[in-house]
This record gives structure tokens, C-alpha cells and sequence, in this order.
């Protein structure tokens, strides 16, 4: 025992070591490097840990813990400048808030950042390989896969929607007694996002949801839970020996995959169709199906079944956050509630498209000063796949160009992006404000589906989504009442960013 004992400090000891020994030949490489191109180093996160980062590791976990992961990012930036190094996940970083920095990032020196060397091996025993943790030609051709899903023809079939939405606004009270609109919402759009993507919805909303959607939701969220944390310990994860995690894979898997085959199914008989010419009828019954879809070009089950997860775990909660917080400010501003349902009574619930929707400019301010203040997405993290160099945020002005050596990465955060005073207003850049966007132009200060080539492809499809779901309740609901026992919004941070105390209203009838 004693023996074995004195190994496992020895290879500690040697891990160490070496870890210690590589990271002082990497800054050294590194500084003389950095000089013969004219960069200079950002302000420095003043570790305990200088190696590993486990301080600040131990420090984010104690934010999310508290519920202030996303306020303790952006109070770095106050204190450290708007560009700062630290150690991350076990590896060198930078962390910005810098537009300049962050359309370099996601527009302009796009192929020299990736996020498949911090994604692909975490993510991959449940997702597999796809649009959310690939690069370079996989990924481009998963983009394609998914691509036409997009089309405006396919966002703007509210007639599907409101046949969920309806299901919904029944289970909503209309005595003012308290209901929690989040976890409503959110079987909305797994019931709309199921429909869309399966061919066949969940049912979450009718008054027994099946045994076997149950059990895969609690599996599909223990996955992604787990999936968050691997990502955040880095190169550190093969600690990582959750049993649990990996039974709920097979769990979520399996469910996947009985739409899957059904999808190879469908395949079978449209290949025979085209090769026949046959003026058949197709089994969608006209429906726009994304698994059929993608089965028209590939024909390979495990992509499938990737792509389909991948999607799914994009898009199935982000309407849903996005109205929740939405209703949670209009809740607390009676006026500009009044003010919205002015605007949108002036159609018909029949009149409802794309276009109206599109055309009711306080509505639209309103979606997007809630994105701007609750990002979904508030953080994102980029890895140099070769040497390159930000713009900005380096010397003791913090004008000079940085160096980012291939392996290094940098996170970027969209919430503190969006809170930035010099653009968005000392005195009420923490306010709802819709009416801001009167004469607001954001360009790269307002990123709420990220920038560039890796843009969000389903935005189009969410704010659609969003614009009717508020239309609708403006013409259900006269007045809404705040019923929340706490009047600030609480984040609840995993890898999206949401209400943790959901919106709790009380509903008056038009």
C-alpha cells in the first residue's frame, strides 16, 4: 500500500513537472515571438494557480453555484480591461468583449479558429459528429445538411404552430390566479420542435405525456448536464467516470433512433420514387420533416442520429428562454405591455405571417432588447487552429495587437459585449429599454446568435417563432400581472443562460 502510494505522488509529481516545465518554455516561445510581429501582452488574471488554472476554475464553479456566473465574467472585464489572458480549462486563454476582437474571431480570420479541438472529444460519446463540435469540411457539410431547413417557405408555417399554441393557451389560467410561464413554454417548444424534426410530436402538453418521452428527457438533459461539465473540464476530463451519464446516452440514443429509421424508412421509398418517376404521394403529407429531409442525402444512421441530436439540443429550448424572459419584463412594465398590444391589435389572428410580424417594429424592438440583455448563448469559446493575432487589447492602453499561438483559446462574452456603457448608455445600459432600438445600430456590439460564417442558422426560424408566440398572447391577454417573490432576474447557467426563477405572472383575458 505504502509502495503504491509512493508511485501515484511520483507520477503526480512528474505530471506536474512537466505541465510546469511546458508552460514556462510556451510563454518564453512565446514572448520573443510576439515581439518580432509588433503585439504586446493583455492584462494578466492575477492566478494562484498559474499552471492549471484550478483558482479560477474553483471560482466559476462557486458563481454558477450562486447564480452570478454571468456577473462575475463581466465584473473581470470592469476590473482586468476588455481584453485579459487567464488559464482556462487547463489551457492558455483570452477572454474579450471586444467587437473588433470578436468579429476578427467569428468573421474575419474565420479558418484560423475552430471549436472542434474543445468540442468534438467531449461532446462526441453522446452527440456524435456535426454543425455544433466540427470544423473545416465535415462541417461544412453538415451546414449544407441542414441548410435548407431554414428557408424562409419552411419558418413561416405558423399554421402548424398555432395547433400546439392553442394546447398551451389552454393550460394557461385567466382568473389571475400565479402560473409559472418557463416550464409551459418550454413543452411548447419541445412539442413544436419534436413535430418539426421527428415528424411527430411529443405530446408534452396533453394531459399524460408518454411514458417513453418522459424517460427520454430525463436522460437527454442528465446527458447534456454531463456534456456541459466535460467541456468545462478541458483536458481534464477523462476524470470524468459518470456511469449514469453514459446509461443515459443509450437511452436518448435509442429513442433517437426509432425516428431515424423511420426517416431510412421514408428514404427507401422516395429513392424508388425519383428512380421510378413516380408521381406517388409523399409520406410527409406535405409536412416539412427535418429528419426526412437530411434521409433524401445521406442514408448513414449514425449521422443521422447525430445531426438530428445536435439540432434538437440547439434548438428546442432557446424560443422558450427567449419568450420567458420577455414575459418577465413585460410583466414588470404594464405600459409598454399596452403599448405592444396597441401595435399588434391592429391585425386579425388570421393575419399573423411573416411579414406582419416583421413589420410590427415595436414588437421587434422588444425581442431584440431582451437578446440583448439575455443572450441565450452568453459565452463562447473559439481555439486558434494556427498562429494568428486579435487587433486589439494588448500594452498598458490596451490598443495594441495580440498574439494567439495555435492551442490557445478565446472566450468570448456576448452578455458583457451587450453591457458595454460607451455603446449602449451609462444610465440605463442594465434597463429594459425596446425603445432604444428607435435609432440603435448595434453592427458587431450586438451579437445574440453569435457572428460571421458560424452564425446561428435556425435565427430566422426563432425569432419567427418568438414574434407570433408574443403576438398571440398580446391579443389573448389584456393585462398581465408580476407575480415573481423576486423582482430581479436570477440567471440560471448551463449551456444556455435562462430564468432560474422562471416568470411567474397572473393573467387577466382580452
Amino acid at each position: 500500500m505504502g509502495q503504491l502510494t509512493t508511485l501515484s505522488l511520483t507520477v503526480a509529481a512528474l505530471f506536474i513537472t512537466y505541465h510546469a516545465l511546458s508552460y514556462v518554455q510556451r510563454r518564453f516561445a512565446r514572448s520573443r515571438k510576439s515581439k518580432s510581429l509588433g503585439c504586446k501582452e493583455p492584462p494578466r488574471y492575477p492566478h494562484i494557480d498559474p499552471v492549471f488554472g484550478w483558482d479560477l476554475f474553483f471560482d466559476n464553479v462557486k458563481a454558477l453555484q450562486g447564480k452570478r456566473f454571468l456577473q462575475n465574467f463581466k465584473e473581470r472585464f470592469d476590473s482586468y480591461g476588455q481584453t485579459f489572458s487567464c488559464i482556462a480549462m487547463g489551457r492558455e486563454a483570452f477572454a474579450t468583449n471586444d467587437p473588433l476582437n470578436m468579429q476578427t474571431v467569428h468573421g474575419l480570420k474565420f479558418d484560423d479558429y475552430g471549436v472542434q479541438p474543445i468540442r468534438q472529444a467531449p461532446t462526441s460519446p453522446f452527440m456524435g459528429e456535426g454543425v455544433f463540435n466540427m470544423d473545416g469540411p465535415y462541417w461544412q457539410h453538415s451546414r449544407a445538411l441542414l441548410r435548407p431547413t431554414f428557408t424562409r417557405t419552411n419558418v413561416a408555417n405558423l399554421p402548424a404552430f398555432e395547433v400546439h399554441l392553442e394546447k398551451f393557451l389552454k393550460l394557461v389560467p385567466v382568473d389571475g390566479s400565479t402560473v409559472d410561464l418557463k416550464p409551459l413554454l418550454y413543452n411548447l417548444f419541445l412539442d413544436t420542435s419534436t413535430e418539426f424534426l421527428f415528424g411527430e410530436s411529443m405530446h408534452t402538453l396533453d394531459p399524460e405525456t408518454p411514458f417513453g418521452t418522459t424517460k427520454f428527457l430525463e436522460a437527454f438533459h442528465y446527458c447534456q448536464s454531463g456534456m456541459g461539465l466535460r467541456i468545462q473540464m478541458g483536458r481534464l476530463r477523462f476524470l470524468h467516470r459518470d456511469k449514469k451519464w453514459y446509461k443515459s446516452i443509450q437511452i436518448a440514443h435509442a429513442f433517437a433512433d426509432k425516428y431515424v429509421d423511420k426517416a431510412l424508412a421514408y428514404r427507401e421509398k422516395y429513392l424508388a420514387r425519383q428512380n421510378s418517376k413516380s408521381e406517388q404521394q409523399d409520406d410527409s403529407e406535405g409536412r416539412y420533416i427535418l429528419l426526412h429531409e437530411m434521409a433524401k442525402e445521406t442514408g448513414d444512421r449514425v449521422e443521422l442520429r447525430s445531426q438530428v441530436i445536435q439540432v434538437f439540443l440547439a434548438g428546442h429550448d432557446s424560443s422558450a428562454i427567449t419568450i420567458t424572459n420577455i414575459m418577465f419584463h413585460l410583466c414588470r412594465n404594464p405600459e409598454r405591455w399596452a403599448k405592444l398590444r396597441k401595435e399588434v391589435l391592429t391585425v386579425g389572428k388570421n393575419e399573423l405571417t411573416f411579414e406582419t410580424l416583421k413589420d410590427m417594429h415595436y414588437l421587434q424592438f422588444i425581442i431584440k432588447e431582451t437578446l440583448r440583455l439575455h443572450p441565450v448563448a452568453p459565452t463562447d469559446t473559439r481555439i486558434a487552429l494556427r498562429d494568428t493575432i486579435l487587433p486589439t487589447g494588448g500594452g498598458e492602453d490596451g490598443k495594441s495587437p495580440i498574439l494567439v499561438t495555435a492551442g490557445q483559446a478565446v472566450i468570448s462574452s456576448t452578455h458583457a459585449l451587450h453591457r458595454r456603457p460607451e455603446h449602449w448608455g451609462k444610465e440605463d445600459v442594465e434597463l429594459f429599454v425596446p425603445e432604444r432600438w428607435e435609432t440603435c445600430r448595434p453592427g458587431w456590439h450586438y451579437q445574440p446568435f453569435g457572428g460571421g460564417i458560424r452564425i446561428c442558422p435556425g435565427q430566422n426560424l426563432a425569432l419567427t417563432e418568438v414574434a407570433y408566440v408574443i403576438a398571440r398572447f398580446a391579443q389573448e391577454w389584456k393585462e398581465i400581472t408580476c407575480k415573481d417573490e423576486t423582482w430581479e432576474w436570477v440567471e440560471s447557467m448551463k449551456i444556455t443562460a435562462s430564468s432560474a426563477n422562471g416568470c411567474k405572472l397572473g393573467i387577466t383575458p382580452a
